[in-house]
């Protein structure tokens, strides 16, 4: 049942009231959108505007496809709407007609669309590109590296003023991305005052001397404490550096600063260790604390100015380029604007009508921008002194949502903008009804909320307002807050908690989806065709933190629930971009051995350390495009693998030098089985899907100009050190399943039921920027930016503070006026989220900073989950205290197992000896082979037993390269014209030699397809670097074949199929020879010459066609030529043995194998081989091999 809404008059106004400019206040759930797309049909449908002069912006390009799709079908059914008045219903039909004029999009597209229409007005290249944050923050990455360069050829000045700061131009580069990202921003100073150093030296050495004296005269038992240490160390750059040097004075300050722990037992006594700390706390706050000070703000002059030509380089560098950022775009937008009134008429005419939603996280120029467009006096160039025009805008937001303070979003100006439109006779509409949730969750939202919002709103915070649900319950499904209790684990490990609460999470979600759950359906829901029964795609599951998100991923994939992951930052850190990179990098250098050795350690060709030093042991060289070896001279499998590893990255740096840098990837993706691999393991959806942008983002580089694989490889190493790229998976926005993201990405989402996952304790950020747009009076101020510079370690997170601007005290406390409201707000959008259960997990233990506090603080009535649902139970364990079929809850069972991890473990000699047995008998057992290798010709060789020594034949260079031509003829690789027909006189006991010198008349070809012959055997012994002797003899003797009565049979063939690759797991109960490893399964491999199918195509159920098995040898046969010349063409097997003893005895060699081949090549293929045989090419004869039975 649906009440009716509360607000049912500024729902009625916004549709009515049309002339009249509005600031709406929209409560979560209350409907902006609906709202929004109400205000536009209305718009239309009065005639106060037509299609195109209609413009709707949104905070994300998701919202505005929701809208246009949301606006299309309200256009539809008002063009279709009989009740509609005619002219209303013709306005509609029109504008449906022509909704592609209708702008519907971000502010950013929106200000790229006036800047390309009239680039001239504002110096800009008509063809400018628009960099996504991706491309600018790696064009950023490049330009600062281009601007060292320069400014160490021409900037002295700037260089010695650092280096006067202790600093080299390298330590500034996170300071240089920080302040990019506010080119609106003016940067405070610090101070020009040089710091008393010769005043700090005297304090700090008169300092040292005492602490020197007091310290112990002999090293403690257990070793010096931190602050002994910590003075020790100063002492003695005391006595290296002498402090002459300003430099290494306040870094000894620094360090003083700092501070140690004092560890009392390690003092002579409990006074003297007090007394020395209270002298060291004394000096480190009345002496290096304001000593620091003066230096930081006098460090941070110097890097103002060294960071401002950076800037107006990086600047100068994107109009020579003609590309524009996001903030290029909203600023070069409102330049236009604001100083050519002519452009801001026009637009002003085209555009007259705006609509904004999502205003209180939009960017502050935005404000600029919009007033210039719709205020009235376009010729007034400060934008705070304008009015907009009557009903021109209307503006949406709810400042309550306000969390996007870190991404320039500045609640000031939400609050200024709104009394603008209040003091140009505009109105305040609050919608504070509800149509998400149930009434359950307002109950519960409302007393958390109203005594966390203040009354009536301030600079820092939106006032409170009531959630209005118009939503009732239904008997039998759940409803309400619930939490998950976690308990206390040792040392608070954030990885031990996030893995028992995902444990609990996929669990109940994995009850829930078999039917153990029961929810209420919205009117939309049931249109959609949803029952009661929950699905995965009814959960929602947030987190204040990315770290530790794919724990809970792991979770639900263990259980086979389906997921997404939104607002993870693990792209550019994972593991297979890393191992992407490392090849990338080993085929754009093959002269580099440190790649080419990380790419032969990596998932690509996997070599191990010990594989390597075999290789380096026997002389091989890290380069695969030097020839090594041949590989089957060593004996060794190390050598063997790493040069396997080397061949095929020499085939892939092949695929890069003739294929686009995309395309080489793709093949070498392809090729090595890499997505398959990935899509096996692990979070195997986000793995292949981060392939899978890499390769976009690698392809749209092309489309950009970027076309070299060495480009490429730049590429890619930027991306390894941008951190703010999300992962995404192979199947994103998949519409049924659970969805997993960060609390900042969820805002305009819902869900049914909604998690506010992972309660561990959160990492505390000291501030590092404060930035004023609003006087404390309200008044529009020029915009400010307070930032501390610091130093970054290896994982982005400040390691040292580098310099502070001058008043940062003061800011820093304003700062946490802000930091603390919004978290205020964080909490509301994070309670709001949910249709019918919200469930909050709360962490047991002593968390410092509680990631859901001020919900956290009020969950003391609020039932377990576990217990409002009995028999959910999450992720039960069979058996977990040893009782069979019986199960426990994960919580208990963690308690359980942390109680035991805190247990000291104690081993008697008789434990330790026990298991080293065990440890030795589960060592042989592993060794234990448990399936053997074995190849056919090895096992053929094994059935025939020892046989007599032959005469040798043409070598295996000979026989190789035989192979090869009838493969590439036979497989139409190599084409001839002429049909073969063999020559009266050609005598098949000739011969290679004779039949190389016989006459050209008894070729088997026509002269232009023995010449193409010739040329693919040149190339053959190119490629291989051979230098055969006897080409003329191997190609009589390849001529030959072809005019033989086998090759036509051969040719004549349906199907055919040349060097066959096999491998087949034999049973070891199975008949046929014996193998090695009796009583273990055997892996067969071989390759078989040649297979083709004759007769009619036969299925299983039998039949007169099927496959013939040819095994051709290129052996010399010593037979005497009377004897061959009685023989016939075709044999069978006794009568080829009775031909003469020797030829006997070659039969007897081969003809186990091909009878083995015979019998793999049925059961593989399950279709029956119906010949096979031997075929003699030196002596053109064709042995039939019975065929096994």
């Amino acid at each position: 049942m649906i009440k009716p809404p509360v607000d049912a008059d500024a729902r009625r106004r916004i549709v009515e009231d049309l002339d009249k400019t509005f600031f709406v206040e929209a409560g979560a759930g209350s409907g902006k959108t609906k709202s929004l797309v109400d205000r536009m049909i209305a718009l239309l449908q009065a005639g106060r505007c037509e299609i195109g002069t209609l413009a709707a912006v949104t905070f994300t390009r998701k919202a505005a496809a929701e809208l246009r799709g949301r606006f299309q079908i309200r256009l539809e059914q008002g063009a279709a709407d009989e009740g509609l008045a005619k002219p209303a219903r013709a306005r509609l039909g029109r504008a449906l007609q022509n909704l592609e004029r209708c702008y519907i999009g971000t502010i950013h597209s929106f200000c790229a669309r006036l800047l390309r229409e009239r680039p001239v007005e504002i110096g800009l290249d008509p063809g400018f590109t628009e960099m996504e944050e991706i491309e600018d923050a790696l064009f950023r990455d490049q330009c600062w590296l281009d601007f060292l360069v320069r400014v160490r050829i021409e900037g002295e000045e700037i260089l010695r003023g650092l280096d006067d700061a202790g600093l080299a131009p390298e330590d500034l580069r996170d300071a240089f991305d920080t302040v990019s990202l506010y080119p609106d921003v003016e940067i405070a100073a610090g101070k020009r005052e040089v710091p008393a150093y010769e005043e700090i030296r005297g304090l700090l050495e008169s300092y040292l001397g005492a602490a020197k004296r007091d310290l112990p005269e002999t090293k403690p038992e257990k070793g010096y404490d931190g602050l002994q240490r910590l003075i020790r160390r100063c002492l003695r750059r005391q006595r290296i550096l002498k402090f002459d040097d300003h430099r290494a004075l306040m870094e000894t300050v620094e360090l003083i600063g700092k501070g140690a722990a004092l560890t009392q037992i390690r003092w002579p006594s409990k006074a003297a260790a007090l007394a020395f700390q209270a002298a060291f706390d004394d000096f480190r706050l009345q002496t290096a604390a304001p000593a620091l000070k003066a230096w930081r703000e006098y460090r941070h002059d110097k890097i103002v100015g060294f960071l401002r030509p950076a800037l107006d380089f990086y600047a100068s560098k994107r109009k020579e380029e003609s590309k524009l950022n996001y903030e290029d775009l909203l600023m070069q937008a409102a330049h236009l604007l604001r100083d050519n009134p002519e452009v801001r008429r026009y637009f002003s005419r085209k555009f007259t009508h705006l609509l904004v939603d999502e205003f209180q996280d939009t960017d502050p120029i935005q404000a600029e921008v919009l007033m210039y467009l719709k205020g009235t006096d376009v010729r007034e160039t400060d934008w705070q002194n304008l009015r907009p025009a009557p009903g021109s805008l209307f503006l949406v937001g709810d400042p309550k949502q306000s969390i996007y303070r870190f991404r320039r979003a500045d609640i000031d100006i939400y609050n200024f903008v709104r009394e603008m439109v209040k003091a140009s006779g505009g109105g305040e509409l609050n919608l504070t009804s509800n149509f998400r949730s149930l009434q359950a969750l307002a109950d519960w939202n409302n007393p958390v909320f109203r005594a966390a919002l203040p009354k009536t709103a301030d600079r820092y915070q939106a006032r409170f307002a009531p959630i209005e649900t118009v939503r009732d319950a239904e008997a039998g499904c759940a409803a309400g807050v619930f939490k998950i209790v976690v308990p206390a684990v040792g040392h608070h490990k954030k990885a031990d908690i996030a893995e028992l609460d995902a444990a609990a999470i996929a669990g109940w979600i994995r009850w829930a989806c078999d039917g153990g759950l029961r929810l209420a359906r919205s009117d939309e829901e049931r249109q959609k065709g949803l029952g009661p029964a929950a699905r995965p795609g009814d959960f929602l599951v947030l987190f204040r933190e990315k770290k530790n998100m794919d724990v809970y991923a792991r979770a639900l994939e263990k259980l086979g629930i389906p997921f997404e992951i939104s607002g993870s930052d693990a792209f550019s850190g994972s593991d297979e971009i890393r191992e992407i990179t490392n090849l990338a990098a080993a085929l754009d250098d093959p002269d580099n051995p440190v790649t080419t050795v990380a790419a032969l350690r990596g998932i690509f060709c996997g070599v191990s350390d010990g594989d390597l030093m075999e290789f380096h042991k026997e002389g091989g060289r890290f380069n695969f495009l030097t020839p090594g070896r041949e590989i089957l001279e060593s004996r060794h499998l190390g050598f063997l693998n790493v040069s396997l590893g080397l061949q095929r990255l020499k085939a892939w740096w092949d695929f890069t030098r003739r294929l686009p840098a995309s395309a080489a990837l793709h093949q070498i993706l392809e090729e090595s089985g890499l997505l398959n691999y990935l899509a096996s393991v692990d979070m195997g959806s986000s793995r292949v899907g981060n392939v899978l942008k890499l390769l976009e983002i690698v392809r749209n580089e092309e489309r950009k100009g970027a076309t070299s694989f060495s480009g490429v490889v730049k590429l890619l190493e930027e991306i390894a050190e941008v951190r703010e790229i999300e992962e995404i998976s192979l199947t994103p926005a998949r519409a049924d399943a659970v969805r997993l993201m960060n609390l900042h990405k969820a805002k305009g989402l819902e869900a049914p039921v909604v998690f506010l996952a992972n309660p561990a304790p959160l990492t505390e950020h000291a501030i590092e920027k404060h930035v004023v747009r609003v006087s404390e009076g309200g008044q529009r101020a020029v915009p400010k930016g307070h930032f501390v510079f610091c130093r970054r370690d290896a994982f982005g997170r400040p390691a040292g503070v580098f310099s502070q601007p001058a008043g940062w005290e003061r800011a820093v406390e304003e700062e946490k006026k802000y930091q603390e409201a919004e978290h205020v707000r964080l909490m509301y959008v994070a309670a709001t989220r949910a249709r019918n259960m919200l469930v909050v997990s709360t962490y047991e233990g002593n968390a410092r900073i509680k990631p859901w506090l001020t919900i956290d603080e009020a969950l003391a009535g609020a039932p377990e989950l576990r217990a409002a649902f009995p028999g959910s139970v999450p992720c039960a364990v069979e058996g977990a205290d040893g009782r069979d079929g019986e199960k426990t809850e994960p919580a208990d069972q963690l308690r359980e197992t942390t109680g035991r991890k805190r247990d000291k473990a104690c081993l008697t000699r008789a434990d330790v000896e026990r298991a080293r047995k065990e440890i030795a008998a589960n060592l042989r057992r592993a060794a234990e082979p448990t399936y053997a290798v074995e190849t056919v010709t090895s096992l053929a060789r094994k059935e025939r037993g020892p046989g007599e020594k032959r005469e040798p034949g043409f070598g295996p260079v000979w026989g190789r390269l035989v192979h090869q031509i009838l493969e590439a003829i036979g497989g139409g690789r190599l084409k001839f014209e002429k049909t073969i027909a063999r020559t009266s006189d050609a005598k098949p006991s000739r011969t290679p030699g004779e039949r190389a010198a016989g006459s050209a008349g008894q070729s088997a070809l026509a002269p232009e397809d023995r010449a193409k012959l010739e040329l693919f055997l040149d190339n053959m012994l190119a490629a291989e670097e051979s230098d055969f002797s006897d080409k003329a003899g191997l190609l009589a003797h390849v001529e030959f074949i072809l005019g033989s009565p086998f090759w036509e049979r051969v040719i004549k063939a349906r199907k055919r199929y040349f060097e066959i690759p096999f491998a087949i797991k034999t049973d070891p109960a199975s008949p046929g020879p014996a193998v090695a490893g009796a009583g273990i399964p055997v892996i067969l491999r071989g390759t078989i010459d040649l297979v083709f199918r004759e007769g009619e195509d036969v299925g299983r159920d039998g039949g007169r066609g099927g496959w013939v098995i040819a095994d051709y040898k290129t052996d010399r046969i010593p037979i005497a030529r009377a004897a061959l010349e009685s023989a016939a063409w075709a044999l069978d097997l006794e009568p080829a043995r009775a031909v003469s003893p020797e030829f006997a005895a070659i039969i007897d060699a081969y003809a186990p194998q091909v009878r083995l081949y015979s019998r793999f090549w049925r059961q593989i293929t399950g279709e029956p081989v119906i010949e096979s045989g031997l075929y003699f090419t030196f002596i053109d004869r064709w042995v039939r091999v019975p065929l096994p039975s």
